[in-house]
């Protein structure tokens, strides 16, 4: 591989397709290298149950790098987004409704501080727990240079009344 090519792959804005409903790997090396950019994936497929979308880890040699996620179907049932050893500090809001229009009461809010341990998020649209991938969901991951701590925001949107966010953040690795 040329050069110039190795360059523009590891430091470039880029945009990944994902049109499969599987998992993807994000974090393997011999098919990304990701140091610098913008980095947006769009998931145009209706991912598979369990399935999940592995990210790469947070390293002192990719500070600069930002993940979008960002969802035009939502996932068939439950699917992850994360890391296996990198933390996720930050936060999402959502907005959910079992019928689309005006939602007052059905918009939350949840943070994953400094000093937990959390590596994944889960998301099911028709849970309220875990309520995100709606299409319009935005999964937005900073690299800082920090190793193994990467800051998140999230702006979601479910199908299901009154979320609560209350089990979108987890301990498990995203490939467990």
């Amino acid at each position: 591989m040329k050069s110039s090519t190795m360059y523009k792959n590891a430091y470039s804005d880029e945009t990944i397709y994902k049109t499969d409903t599987a998992t993807s790997n994000f974090a393997d090396t011999t098919k990304y290298i990701w140091n610098g950019g913008t980095k947006t994936i769009l998931v145009n497929a209706a991912m598979v149950n369990a399935s999940y979308i592995r990210l790469p880890e947070a390293t002192t040699s990719n500070a600069g790098l930002i993940v979008k996620v960002i969802y035009a179907l939502s996932p068939a049932a439950l699917t992850h987004v994360g890391f296996v050893t990198s933390l996720i500090v930050g936060g999402a809001s959502t907005i959910g409704a079992a019928t689309e229009g005006n939602a007052p009461t059905d918009a939350a809010m949840v943070s994953s501080a400094v000093g937990t341990s959390n590596l994944r998020l889960d998301l099911d649209v028709n849970v309220a727990g875990k309520a995100g991938g709606h299409p319009g969901t935005e999964l937005t991951f900073y690299y800082t240079g920090v190793a193994n701590v990467v800051i998140f925001k999230g702006v979601m949107h479910s199908d299901v009344d009154d979320a609560t966010l209350s089990a979108l953040f987890s301990t498990t690795a995203v490939n467990a």
